[in-house]
């Protein structure tokens, strides 16, 4: 939102944005120190990686219709 900001002329606007990604960097720095969040992440990693496998084992279908196509035919 800085580059748009800047891209637009408006000083302020970026100088705010500048600030408050800083800030948001720092709160990410200092959560990541304390480790909980490695915890957090590493558990969304294998949410995701468990989907992924379950989504290629269906044959990746590409949409809701696809997947109730594939439910009617097994029936």
């Amino acid at each position: 939102m800085a580059r748009f900001a800047h891209r637009s002329g408006a000083t302020a606007l970026t100088v705010t944005n500048l600030v408050g990604a800083a800030a948001v960097t720092f709160t990410l720095l200092v959560n990541l120190a304390r480790g909980y969040p490695l915890l957090a992440l590493a558990r969304t990693v294998l949410v995701a990686t468990g989907l992924y496998w379950r989504w290629v084992r269906a044959g990746r279908p590409r949409g809701i219709e696809a997947i109730e196509r594939e439910a009617e035919r097994e029936d």
